[in-house]
């Protein structure tokens, strides 16, 4: 089978996804190409939509959540139109590579699928996947053979109007890196961190976005003696350079890694914002977790998933450096956490989802 994965360049959460699927894809035999779907767009747009996104996700949370809200209501119609222009090209790319199916980790390319199928140029079978714990808006709107959704939501996905055969309850894929790490004491030493004494992992997805430096500077002193803060600021080159500044002797800055599985095998805690992959890259990692609310729309609903099933803990921005300290020292409450995390989310999502898209492959050739 050769499948094209499309991805859309707003963020690095999507992308994970991408690769994830492409891993246990190319491990069953499948010939995997991942593209960025906004390239199919014509002029600038799809560099505008990209920049844009990452400019108002960085700077302007909260109009990022009213635009959430906005396109709950109208099932995200705007950007269905724009995406819409991208089909032609899209369809010309699956014709020429010859692709036996098309898998999608973000509405945008499933508008442009979608669009395909509108109009009767969809020669393959398409699926997307829901990288948030929600129905988010337009994917329900998406015309594909096939929605891999996460566990426990299939409600939800029916009330946005799905139908039950058209879901599949995979979870959300992550690299294998995530679910088979590095021991503590292994990752520790690569990273040059100290043997011994709690680590904090702190980060806000790729764009380094949210309160950063009030909290690296809140948990610096609230840390036990003995404690390390790491930092991860993404490709927030500004906000690296604030906290080095700052000088704070027991905290770390990272600028934009390729080993934040290596981060996260080495830490106690994670504190982050509830970005549907780093959640479930955690998740994976069973590795407990204290929610920073700085993204409404979307995140708003993955904090409700992951703190109504006792997986991570939820407290005002101001009130995290105690948290924190407090979960630390409470070696118990934190093996609870993981516990709840076992039975929440199992391993395999991408392996579940690369079974499912052969059937659909191999239906489509017997068709």
């Amino acid at each position: 089978m050769k499948l094209l994965i499309l991805t859309c360049s707003t963020g690095g959460g999507h992308t994970s996804a991408a690769r994830a699927v492409a891993e246990a894809a190319s491990e069953a035999g499948a010939e995997c190409v991942i593209m960025d779907a906004l390239r199919f767009l014509p002029g600038v747009e799809g560099k505008v939509i990209s920049r844009g996104h990452t400019f108002v996700y960085r700077h302007m949370p909260r109009l990022f959540g009213v635009g959430y809200r906005m396109e709950r209501r109208g099932g995200a119609r705007a950007f269905r139109v724009t995406c819409a222009r991208g089909a032609r090209a899209l369809r010309r790319c699956i014709l020429e590579g010859g692709y036996d199916a098309v898998f999608s980790v973000h509405v945008f390319a499933s508008f442009m699928l979608s669009e395909l199928r509108r109009r009767g140029l969809l020669n393959v079978p398409a699926a997307q996947v829901a990288t948030d714990y929600t129905c988010s808006p337009g994917f329900a709107e998406c015309n594909l053979d096939l929605n891999f959704i996460p566990l426990g939501l299939r409600d939800e996905f029916i009330a946005c109007g799905l139908r039950p055969e058209q879901l599949a309850d995979t979870g959300i894929p992550v690299r294998r890196e995530f679910s088979r790490g590095k021991t503590r004491e292994h990752a520790r030493r690569l990273l040059k961190l100290p043997k011994s004494g709690p680590l904090v992992l702190l980060m806000c997805g790729s764009m380094g976005c949210g309160p950063m430096e009030e909290l690296a500077e809140g948990l610096s002193a609230a840390l036990p003696e003995d404690g390390t803060l790491a930092v991860l600021c993404g490709t927030n080159e500004r906000l690296k350079a604030d906290i080095e500044a700052a000088g704070l002797a027991n905290v770390r800055p990272v600028g934009y890694t390729k080993r934040v599985s290596l981060w996260m095998d080495a830490a106690d805690l994670i504190i982050s914002k509830p970005g549907g992959l780093t959640s479930s890259e955690a998740m994976a990692k069973r590795l407990p977790m204290i929610i920073v609310d700085a993204v409404p729309g979307c995140e708003t609903k993955n904090l409700e998933y992951l703190t109504a099933r006792g997986c991570a803990r939820f407290v005002p921005v101001e009130d995290i450096p105690a948290a924190a300290r407090e979960l630390l020292l409470n070696a118990d409450e934190r093996e609870e956490i993981r516990g709840r995390i076992e039975q929440n989310f199992p391993q395999g999502a991408a392996e579940r989802i690369t079974e499912a898209l052969f059937g659909l492959a191999k239906g489509q050739s017997r068709g």
